[in-house]
């Protein structure tokens, strides 16, 4: 059986502060985005489709739209960053 999740560390630069995460890899990107901004106040207008993305390492990526992680590239041990927009 196939493990659909993946861990992932997500780094708040502004906030200094980093977390494992366990996520499904078939979310999008705007899913993504929007349950860290619930979750944690990052303060994304949602509405405002420039500051709707998140930057990624490992690999290199754009986390942004209706693309999926897995279409992506976003694997185990890839790092989230949410820094000032």
């Amino acid at each position: 059986m196939m493990n659909d999740n993946i861990i992932v560390l997500f780094k708040n630069c502004r906030s200094d502060k980093e977390i494992d995460l366990e996520i499904p890899v078939d979310l999008t990107a705007n899913e993504l985005i929007y349950g860290l901004n619930d979750s944690f106040g990052l303060g994304i207008n949602m509405d405002k489709p420039l500051q709707c993305y998140l930057r990624a390492d490992y690999p290199k990526a754009l986390i942004r739209g209706e693309k999926t992680l897995e279409e992506l590239g976003i694997r185990d041990g890839t790092i989230i960053f949410f820094d000032e927009r």
